[in-house]
């Protein structure tokens, strides 16, 4: 039951971090710099949130494994995303090369913010389940 309301809860403010940071990028590529918007931009915070996606049912398998291999799955994830992304923005210099620095930063962008939100959500997770192991 618990694993089940940190995933509902992870994937809900997940699509509110994607739709906002979505939203505001585009505001500002619209308002600011129209002419460096990039047609594949959208594709952007849709692969984050499939990271995203993945990274919770990562999570809720090393879960189950045990709450003591949580360190190992949250740094796994952490090299995966890093890894993944790095492909994606050689794969998109190489085959692509539209707005290659408009794509770099905006990608560098999401990245960050991301990882951030991730950060926070899984540190205050941790803090709750030893407060749940103290309570027991």
């Amino acid at each position: 039951m618990f694993l089940a309301a940190v995933r509902k809860k992870f994937i809900k403010e997940l699509t509110i971090v994607g739709v906002v940071l979505t939203a505001f990028v585009v505001a500002v590529y619209h308002c600011f710099i129209p002419e460096r918007y990039f047609i594949w931009f959208p594709l952007i915070p849709i692969f984050f949130y499939l990271v995203g996606l993945f990274y919770i049912g990562l999570f809720s398998f090393y879960y189950r494994l045990g709450t003591d291999k949580l360190v190992t799955c949250y740094l796994l994830c952490k090299v995966l995303k890093f890894m993944a992304s790095a492909i994606v923005m050689f794969m998109y210099a190489c085959f692509i090369g539209h707005e290659i620095v408009a794509f770099m930063i905006t990608f560098i962008f999401f990245f960050f913010a991301f990882l951030i939100f991730e950060t926070r959500f899984f540190l205050k997770f941790e803090t709750r389940l030893k407060n749940r192991k103290n309570k027991q």
